[in-house]
């Protein structure tokens, strides 16, 4: 892969993984595929329906950045490649993480009819939202950081 090309997908990666991770830890719902099911019923987001797409694809554009880089750069560092490598696994586990635990949480949590006081079921489900929660936002920001620090390391040995 040519300099100018790299150069461009670190941008778009450090770009989207830094969206991504501050979704995740300060925003209302992570930018991933299925991030629309875990909102309250009825609750409308601030955008446009028009562009829900673009937000469903910046948590797979920053894993497929990820890869490519962690694959395809050549002549770099040894460092910076086990960077680019740890960047592609936290955004993996990011997407794992919300596909296969919250959202999955989240569409049980909302199928139980409302009551005043919750049952044991529903605490533990909301305990471990909570935890996977936190999991995915620790790798969301990880990844982030890996990519900073992928960006800063010099290019050769």
């Amino acid at each position: 892969m040519n300099r100018s090309l790299e150069s461009i997908l670190r941008f778009i990666n450090l770009t989207t993984s830094g969206l991504l991770a501050g979704s995740l830890g300060f925003g209302e719902a992570a930018l991933v595929p299925g991030w629309q099911r875990e909102l309250p019923t009825g609750h409308r987001p601030p955008s446009p329906e028009a562009l829900m797409m673009y937000f469903n694809a910046i948590g797979p554009v920053a894993l497929g950045t990820a890869v490519t880089l962690a694959v395809g750069a050549r002549g770099v560092r040894p460092v910076k490649r086990v960077l680019d490598a740890a960047t592609a696994v936290a955004l993996a586990g990011v997407l794992a993480t919300t596909i296969m635990v919250t959202v999955p949480i989240n569409k049980e949590l909302e199928a139980r009819p409302a009551t005043d006081y919750p049952s044991d079921r529903e605490q533990s489900l909301a305990r471990n939202w909570s935890r996977a929660h936190a999991v995915r936002t620790t790798l969301g920001i990880g990844a982030f950081v890996c990519a900073v620090a992928a960006n800063l390391a010099s290019r050769k040995s």
